[in-house]
């Protein structure tokens, strides 16, 4: 059965974690670290210097430093990697789009309701122009593992990989996986995510696994009603580049991202 996913089936073997000093980075190194418990994943906990600015950096290299020693006691592999770059963002998209990850995770302190940015000038670069899949984490809370993981699937919020990739995720964290059937609300059909309709996909994956199909007036009052009524602890949403590589996150994403009272994290094939 998994067999009907393989296009868009999504490896982590090889994780890129850019870090800084404080502890938002922090948690993507542990969902980072995970998905090697299960999967034996490669991470490269990289950090950068910016050549522009003349500052103390060793705080940062102490984060990576400090990842590479604690996960090596655990026998888990991470790669420490130290570079300078002409600004932060550069580099990590120098060192991300250079190797062949699987997977580049990022987590960011959520930003204000009325900022244009969903995750900081850097996190908002690094999804755009990354060329590997990334997953971008908006952290609202301390609460970590997440026990339960609800993820709206409509071509206006999500895409097959990344709804897969949830579910991965949700097995990595043994958590409670709620799949919101949403595809009343589009009008475009594309590919209709009819793969992901057959339940024997999740129980192959061995996930404690909800799915329910949802219907109103308006999108993402819908799933701020279902986060609500799940107790969810993450929303997962996607995105893919269009035909000329361009990356566009449409404004029902940015609000459910800015409004919902969980983390969020949004995926780019």
């Amino acid at each position: 059965m998994l067999d009907q996913v393989s296009s868009y089936y999504a490896k982590t073997d090889r994780i890129l974690v850019p870090m800084a000093k404080g502890d938002s980075s922090r948690r993507a190194f542990e969902f980072a670290t995970d998905f090697a418990k299960i999967f034996g994943s490669e991470i490269t906990a990289l950090t950068i210097k910016d050549e522009t600015r003349e500052v103390t950096w060793s705080d940062k290299v102490a984060v990576v430093m400090h990842a590479y020693k604690e996960s090596s006691q655990k026998g888990l592999k991470v790669i420490p990697k130290i570079q300078s770059a002409r600004n932060v963002k550069e580099g990590i998209i120098r060192e991300a789009n250079s190797k062949n990850y699987d997977l580049v995770l990022m987590s960011f302190r959520s930003r204000s309701g009325v900022s244009a940015s969903l995750f900081g000038g850097i996190g908002d670069y690094i999804l755009k122009h990354s060329k590997n899949t990334t997953a971008s984490l908006s952290i609202k809370r301390d609460t970590y593992p997440y026990k339960k993981i609800l993820v709206p699937m409509s071509e206006k919020l999500n895409t097959r990989k990344s709804v897969y990739l949830a579910a991965v995720m949700a097995r990595v964290m043994n958590s409670k996986f709620y799949l919101c059937d949403m595809r009343s609300f589009d009008r475009k059909k594309i590919h209709g995510f009819k793969t992901l309709m057959n339940a024997e996909i999740w129980k192959e994956l061995k996930l404690d696994y909800e799915i329910a199909e949802i219907h109103g007036d308006d999108l993402r009052e819908a799933v701020q009603q279902r986060i609500y009524s799940t107790s969810s602890d993450l929303v997962i949403l996607g995105i893919r580049p269009d035909n000329y590589s361009n990356v566009r996150i449409n404004s029902e994403i940015k609000k459910i991202i800015k409004d919902a009272p969980i983390d969020s994290l949004l995926i780019k094939r």
